[in-house]
């Protein structure tokens, strides 16, 4: 566990900048946030970050940890059925084929 990686994130996501991503400077802002507090902080007021922290924490099944409904923010994430298969499919190392077809990138294996 790395409680600083989120920071390290929003730095890099910082030195990017808004125009190489592709997003305005608001949302750039936005981003940056959300990775900074992903790792320490558990619940935000905003519905984006909310989000972003919630999909981030649904995906702990890769590292073969299950999703604490105490630590998501939305209703939907917090359901036991989105929780369970977010494991599932976090756990068998599911890898969506836009990754590869649109990104031109290959996952290494873990």
């Amino acid at each position: 566990y790395d409680p600083d990686h989120g920071p390290r994130a929003a730095e890099y996501a910082g030195e990017l900048g808004h125009e190489f991503l592709g997003i305005d400077e608001q949302r750039h802002r936005l981003l940056m946030r959300a990775c900074e507090g992903h790792t320490l902080e558990r619940f935000h007021d905003d519905i984006t970050i909310q989000v972003c922290w919630d999909s981030d924490r649904l995906d702990l099944g890769r590292i073969g940890i299950i999703p604490d409904p105490e630590r998501l923010n939305t209703d939907f994430a917090k359901q036991r059925d989105t929780i369970d298969w977010a494991y599932h499919r976090g756990s068998r190392e599911f890898v969506p084929p836009f990754v590869k077809d649109e990104w031109g990138i290959e996952l290494r294996e873990y």
